[in-house]
């Protein structure tokens, strides 16, 4: 199906960003939000990128072009010419049923809805309309303008030409494009989330400070440190994500408890200036970390040596799992990680860099010493007894 006619419900900041990548592949946009106000936040943040775009070389009649192709409303008046939706707003199951049933209602029969959800059952959603089988997950990576990876998620009754249709458009728009079968938090954040709450257990036992926790992960694979990023996307939410990961994995993704105490003591990172690190308050720019992080945290232990490796192994055997489970193709996990996160290497390639047997050996020491969190996936032990090095050997 040839996609011309879209929609972005939503003008926050996921849905601007959205729209700004649609409109710099020539797509015509109809922005639609509650009322004029929320649709004028999210004009004044398009306006912003493109006018960013202009200083670093696009021309501004390619520019005033892009802002021509958007359209904005606060009603579904115009969404019956529409034959695809994209819907992006806050993660509330009540919202997002709200919507999908005023799409159905005011779409074409043919129309497809993609959403945006991070972590949300496709199926579920799908089920709050009346044509289940144009239901899709289309999981842009915030600033979705800027990122170059959208998993695209299959409910249990999205037909084979929806998806098609999905990847066609994440490709059109400049995307890695990854097919990710329904999981809780689907493929980048699950593994992500094994690797961040890796990281506050090694603050927390005092394994290692914030600022050597960073440069660690920074200096091997990633473009920004796991507390810093945390930070970056508030401990609140980061709390509400690990808790709905443990509901549905179970103990290996429990969150650590200086999660809950940052969140209890309002730390949520740059929005309240004081999280992991402290900030400016005019610059809004990282001062240090914070001191207060001296009372949550057992005494630093200088003595024992911190690994950064022990960061990324949970977010090893998690992929493992992934596999396993069948939730992505082999080939598309390294590209999809890369893409999402901005790593230099995947955690296959770290697995085999590292050696598949080692992997699982310190895996399995990890185990006896922490219980849950390590236990090694039943994957990665045959991989290991089949003696292969690599996932692609």
């Amino acid at each position: 199906m040839e996609v011309r006619n879209l929609a972005v419900v939503g003008a926050g900041t996921m849905g601007s960003t959205i729209v700004v990548s649609l409109i710099s592949r020539g797509f015509p946009v109809i922005l639609k939000d509650v009322d004029q106000a929320a649709i004028d936040k999210g004009l004044a943040t398009i306006d912003r990128l493109l006018k960013s775009r202009v200083a670093k070389g696009l021309p501004q009649d390619e520019a005033d072009h892009q802002r021509s192709l958007v359209r904005t409303t606060t009603d579904y008046s115009d969404f019956a010419q529409v034959d695809f939706v994209i819907e992006a707003v806050p993660e509330i199951i009540e919202l997002k049923k709200q919507i999908l049933e005023d799409l159905d209602q005011n779409c074409n029969v043919e129309a497809i809805f993609a959403s945006n959800t991070s972590s949300l059952s496709i199926t579920q959603l799908g089920a709050f309309t009346r044509r289940a089988d144009k239901v899709v997950g289309l999981h842009f990576f915030n600033p979705a303008h800027l990122m170059k990876l959208v998993e695209v998620i299959p409910g249990l009754e999205t037909s084979s030409e929806t998806v098609a249709t999905a990847i066609e458009l994440g490709q059109a728009l400049g995307k890695l494009a990854v097919r990710v079968e329904e999981c809780a938090s689907f493929l980048v954040n699950r593994l992500l989330g094994r690797y961040i709450n890796e990281a506050l257990f090694s603050l927390q036992q005092g394994l290692a400070s914030v600022e050597d926790i960073d440069k660690a992960a920074c200096d091997y694979v990633m473009p920004i440190g796991p507390l810093a990023l945390r930070d970056m996307n508030g401990s609140d939410i980061g709390l509400a994500v690990a808790r709905f990961n443990h509901q549905e994995y179970g103990e290996r993704f429990a969150p650590p408890v200086i999660l809950e105490k940052m969140v209890e003591r309002n730390l949520l990172g740059q929005k309240t200036l004081e999280g992991f690190y402290v900030y400016d308050q005019e610059t809004r720019k990282r001062k240090g970390a914070n001191p207060v992080l001296a009372s949550m945290t057992e005494p630093l232990n200088n003595d024992a040596p911190f690994y950064v490796e022990t960061l990324f192994l949970p977010m090893i055997n998690e992929a493992f799992l992934v596999l396993q489970e069948r939730i992505c193709d082999p080939e598309d996990l390294d590209p999809a990680m890369m893409a999402g996160l901005g790593m230099r290497k995947g955690p296959l390639a770290i697995a085999s860099e590292i050696g598949l047997k080692d992997c699982l050996g310190a895996i399995e020491q990890l185990y006896k010493l922490h219980g849950e969190r390590f236990r090694p996936a039943p994957l990665l032990k045959r991989y290991v007894w089949a003696r292969r090095t690599s996932v692609y050997s």
